[in-house]
């Protein structure tokens, strides 16, 4: 018999909003306590039916009747700052576009593209190894962002880099405001804006690209300017979603993984083994490095990019025995499927060792979203992650810190508080 998932309508006010954007892993796993893993709460305004088991997460990630819009689905949220993002596109216009921006991740572009990164790297470890401590969060966040400066403003004037990081910043921060309405002086109104001057960036910057420099943004452009290529001004929007998707959860992924290499020396000392020989811009050296991807799964597992996947349901369907009717939302949570013990051996527990010599994945493991909207960037997220971590062990003797990691782990994942690492040479 199916049946409706019961209905927790939280304050009167504003639902869930406020208890979901300051810790929603404690509110859905308290809410999966009360009414069992599927029910229905209000976010943003909007009622969403939860589910929270692996069979489902599969059924609605594969979507194989098309029966669940990301587009409709995260527009209330990401919509208006990050429109026509790749997540925010659907079924043939998303494979038309997913196709196109598929082969500016290439394994030969991905090796370009880590030879690009390795002077800022390189220069990141000199200022490391002349300090005595960094701030974890602020260092890694400022790294990233050169990073994203080189790969996707390509060229860029260092006297723009704050204007352009300031405008970077509020359009992230507008995609997790409680206020959905652009007034004067919201988080919205301001990501609006920096939108707006990001697409004229983009949509300029398009029509003078220096197409042999290797950069994404080159690669993007030199990809689509062939017939029934992307506009300019479609090229833009891209950006703007790559940026998102690639700055700030590459930076939560670093600082986690950074933070426990500080408490585990052990495993600090078998990543300096593991890279001793190894080329940071040879992908396949890179795919071998055991370790480092046990580290990389790890901290995706702890605190996955995109926590909640939000999906809108075209037509009637059934999830799990339970009904959705069209015009509803449903949303999947690897975030709570990661910090499940009925799946993983304490998963509170941060041990990058669970992921070596696995025979088999975790049918609870969801770090890459999945189905059609799988992470375009995954495999280059990998690369990037080694990169940073492996040039750390390498050349730094040791790290160490005294202070503990507390991380608000969605909307996007972030520390509440940064914290002292401290270093031995």
């Amino acid at each position: 018999m199916m049946t409706k998932p019961p209905l927790d309508k939280g304050n009167f006010l504003f639902g869930h909003s406020i208890k979901f954007n300051n810790d929603a892993l404690s509110l859905v796993k308290n809410l999966q306590q009360k009414h069992g893993d599927i029910f229905e709460i209000s976010i943003l305004h909007k009622r969403v039916t939860l589910f929270m088991t692996p069979s489902a997460t599969k059924h609605i990630y594969l979507d194989t009747e098309d029966n669940f819009s990301s587009k409709h689905g995260w527009e209330f949220s990401l919509g208006k700052t990050f429109e026509n993002g790749l997540m925010l596109r659907d079924f043939d216009d998303h494979r038309f576009h997913r196709g196109l921006l598929q082969d500016s991740f290439r394994r030969d572009a991905l090796a370009n593209y880590l030879q690009i990164v390795q002077p800022l790297l390189d220069s990141w470890i000199d200022d490391l190894q002349n300090s005595k401590s960094f701030n974890l969060y602020a260092t890694i966040k400022e790294l990233m962002f050169k990073i994203s400066l080189e790969l996707f403003f390509d060229e860029i004037d260092s006297s723009r880099q704050k204007e352009l990081e300031k405008l970077f910043t509020d359009a992230i921060k507008s995609a997790t405001s409680v206020v959905r309405i652009p007034l004067p002086f919201t988080k919205l109104r301001k990501g609006l804006k920096a939108r707006k001057s990001l697409l004229e960036y983009f949509e300029n910057k398009a029509e003078n690209v220096n197409t042999e420099s290797n950069t994404l943004f080159a690669e993007l452009v030199k990809t689509n300017k062939h017939e029934g290529g992307l506009s300019n001004y479609e090229i833009a929007e891209h950006m703007i979603f790559l940026l998102l998707a690639a700055h700030d959860t590459t930076t939560s992924t670093l600082t986690s993984a950074i933070h426990h290499l500080s408490i585990d020396q052990t495993f600090y000392q078998e990543l300096r083994e593991e890279c001793s020989e190894m080329s940071y811009t040879d992908t396949t050296d890179l795919k071998n490095g055991i370790k480092g991807e046990s580290l990389f799964s790890e901290a995706m597992r702890m605190y996955p990019p995109v926590p909640f996947s939000v999906r809108y349901v075209m037509r009637d369907t059934v999830v799990d025995n339970y009904k959705l009717e069209a015009g509803t939302y449903v949303a999947i949570g690897p975030l709570v499927l990661h910090n499940d013990n009925r799946y993983w051996q304490e998963p509170e527990k941060y041990n990058p060792r669970r992921f070596l010599n696995t025979e088999e994945p975790n049918e609870a493991y969801y770090p890459f979203s999945g189905g059609a909207h799988t992470c375009l960037g995954k495999f280059f997220a990998s690369y990037l992650f080694k990169n940073v971590i492996y040039k750390l062990v390498s050349n730094i003797e040791e790290i160490s810190s005294t202070e503990p990691l507390i991380v608000n782990p969605a909307p996007i994942p972030f520390p509440r508080k940064d914290l002292k690492i401290h270093i031995k040479n």
